[in-house]
């Protein structure tokens, strides 16, 4: 307890370093969902991630749907259900905003 007399800066600045990590470990939390789908005839992972990867690369949606499934290939069956992750968008992004204008 003397130290945090004699350290009153030091001190401040750790809890501040502290609060702050903590807001950010709250705020940057995986916003990631899932979602079951059908297969259908025809279906690929490959073609899936097309339609369903939002920001992700194919490959690195295919590998989550791989860990998610416990599938150890790309081999889907129709008729079955598979498990994909579905992403939130951010609500601070600026997709679909529209900016007002004096034009017409």
């Amino acid at each position: 307890m003397n130290w945090v007399k004699k350290n009153q800066n030091t001190t401040l600045v750790i809890a501040f370093v502290t609060i702050g990590m903590i807001i950010l470990f709250i705020s940057n939390r995986d916003t990631t969902k899932y979602i079951n789908i059908e297969i259908h005839e025809g279906d690929t992972l490959w073609a899936l991630s097309d339609q369903y990867k939002g920001k992700l690369s194919n490959d690195e949606w295919v590998r989550i749907v791989r860990n998610e499934n416990n599938m150890i290939d790309d081999k889907i069956i129709a008729g079955h259900t598979l498990i994909i992750p579905e992403y939130k968008k951010s609500i601070l992004g600026n997709e679909g905003i529209e900016l007002a204008s004096e034009r017409k």
